[in-house]
């Protein structure tokens, strides 16, 4: 797990001693398959005590492969700093998670950590 994290800035974070980039799309519009593939899909669903917030790994209908050469590891979420919960994944599950939340208005901030190619993020 993470020994530091700016969520604010989502300058990097060091996982088992190693130095990692947070990577974000900066436009979708000029957004690779390969990055679509890899950044989390945030959905918000209003219920009658606060939300859920599923994320899946993938936008613009790609999703990322998991196999045992090439998985999501985790996904995690944040409703502004405060970390929500963990979710971790073998080769063989989907990653897809689900966290009920109170964001008082909150940013949510989903984050996935892919063995091959690090940590990639989405905000909402």
């Amino acid at each position: 797990m993470a020994d530091q994290l700016d969520v604010n800035n989502a300058v990097g974070e060091v996982i088992d001693g190693v130095y990692q980039e947070v990577h974000s799309i900066d436009s979708f519009d000029e957004a690779t398959d390969f990055e679509l593939k890899h950044s989390p899909n945030i959905e918000i669903v209003e219920g009658a005590n606060g939300q859920t917030v599923k994320v899946s790994i993938g936008l613009k209908g790609l999703s990322h492969p998991q196999t045992e050469e090439h998985y999501i590891e985790w996904i995690r979420l944040f409703v502004g700093e405060n970390l929500i919960g963990v979710v971790n994944f073998s080769a063989d599950q989907a990653p897809e998670a689900n966290f009920e939340i109170k964001r008082d208005n909150q940013q949510v901030i989903a984050q996935a950590l892919c063995n091959l190619h690090g940590v990639w993020e989405s905000r909402a």
